[in-house]
């Protein structure tokens, strides 16, 4: 059986999302799984696709060092599609296992053909990867066989490339420019974590964002158990097990699996499951979800519903709005009302109040940046100061719509203080008549899913 299309070129829609990435700020999930759900594509084209505009984006500071240091041309004065094209081949050369070197230098060397039509780009693209690749010396070392940290480069795991050229900065006396290149994220974030958490966490942190995150899904028990669904997933060849209440599948294309148009499962990250239940909905409640989409928290609040009480989500973007009603309805949820409207500075456009608010605010993503690879390269170091004065309006927002005895929910997908810790100490001091009930904080791992915070606040009665 084919598992490949012949009519597919992989590295041609790859080279051409990874721009428009770049040029539009679109979201790549969003146009992987737009390319994905076409018809005539094989899982393994999807699957290559997948991985190879993730992989070229997360470690895009780390190719960008070696095609710097092996190019006269600065990076800056490359030709686009030669640059975008010089990633890709690079990407493979060292990240990549199951791809020869030579494979993934031609058909760098064909784009550039196919979408420059210069020859002088052609034999630049070739004889940069071939240089790259001669010097290379043990693409796949063991991390106690390295001993010049400036002349290796982490790959996954224990395993690292290393080179017969001093590549890197100096880890003694840079160590957060070397962090940053090694671990191919923005310096100042790195600075940030390393005088948070000290040298070895945002190690740990760095390699976690850079790995394929899991695929988290939450079952809709309405339709069927979880026992029922990983039995369903088993008869299709795929591997399963249970984390939780989740079930964790092999990073597949959420296409490929079984029951997704019937509304069996919700893809969510299993630290997202945890905000809903945090809410304690109480059947006939009525529930606020702000910020909504795409409708993950709230189709869960409404399976805690039942078939009771409402829930009204919330969003400043009718475009996503959209993908929170085509949720509802897979998910077969019949108690949801869908709004569109601003949240911030008491603009939210209802006249009745809530017994349970959940604001999900948006936030840097820095708690996500696996699962939201453009993230860290789109985010800049006063963008947290913004954020933190739109969370807060949003917060203020939410208590006014809640009801004396209420609670509320405040979660961000951010390990950022400033937007977790701090806006919570700020609301506390400036509204008595709330008091913090709990909160959790957590950073990212692998089998505990993505990092952020949530807290949990109760609006006193009044006398």
């Amino acid at each position: 059986m084919k598992n490949s299309s012949s009519k597919t070129d992989v590295r041609y829609e790859c080279i051409r999302i990874l721009r428009e990435i770049d040029e539009k700020e679109i979201f790549a999930q969003e146009l992987i799984s737009e390319k994905c759900s076409q018809a005539d594509w094989f899982p393994r084209d999807k699957n290559l696709l997948t991985e190879l505009v993730n992989g070229v984006i997360r470690h895009r500071l780390s190719l960008d060092t070696l095609i710097s240091f092996f190019s006269k041309i600065p990076l800056n004065k490359i030709e686009p599609w030669v640059s975008y094209a010089l990633r890709l081949g690079l990407y493979q050369i060292v990240y990549l296992d199951k791809i020869p070197a030579s494979a993934a230098i031609n058909t760098s060397v064909e784009l550039v053909k196919k979408l420059v039509h210069r020859t002088d780009a052609v034999r630049f693209t070739n004889a940069i990867l071939r240089s790259i690749e001669r010097g290379i010396q043990n693409k796949s070392a063991d991390e106690p066989d390295v001993t010049d940290l400036q002349k290796a480069l982490h790959r996954r795991g224990n395993t690292w490339c290393t080179f017969q050229h001093s590549i890197l900065p100096n880890p003694d006396k840079n160590p957060s420019a070397y962090m940053a290149v090694n671990y191919s994220h923005p310096e100042w974030l790195i600075k940030r974590w390393l005088s948070r958490y000290g040298k070895d966490k945002t190690i740990e942190i760095c390699k976690i964002n850079n790995l394929p995150p899991k695929v988290f899904l939450r079952i809709n028990h309405r339709k069927i158990s979880l026992q029922e669904f990983i039995l369903l997933l088993e008869k299709k060849g795929i591997n399963a097990y249970a984390i939780d209440n989740a079930v964790v599948v092999d990073n597949i294309a959420v296409s490929e699996i079984p029951g997704f148009s019937q509304g069996l499962f919700f893809v969510q990250d299993i630290s997202a499951m945890k905000i809903a239940q945090f809410l304690k909905v109480e059947k006939s409640n009525a529930v606020l979800d702000m910020c909504a989409a795409p409708g993950g928290k709230t189709t869960h609040i409404a399976e805690f519903l039942g078939d009771t009480g409402k829930v009204y989500a919330l969003d400043i973007s009718l475009k996503r709005l959209k993908s929170v009603q085509e949720n509802c309805q897979r998910m077969g949820v019949q108690n949801a009302f869908i709004v569109c409207g601003d949240s911030s500075e008491g603009k939210a456009p209802f006249r009745i109040k809530f017994d349970r608010v959940l604001i999900d605010a948006p936030c840097s993503n820095t708690g996500v940046f696996s699962r939201r690879v453009e993230a860290r390269w789109r985010l800049k170091k006063e963008d947290i100061n913004k954020l933190t004065t739109l969370q807060y309006s949003i917060l203020k927002t939410g208590a006014i719509m809640l009801k004396p005895g209420g609670c509320l929910v405040y979660s961000t997908c951010s390990i950022e203080p400033e937007e977790n810790q701090d806006i919570i100490k700020k609301f506390l001091n400036n509204e008595p008549q709330f008091c913090l009930n709990a909160e959790e904080y957590y950073l990212p791992t692998m089998n505990a899913g993505d990092g952020g915070y949530m807290a949990r606040l109760h609006a006193e009665s009044p006398m």
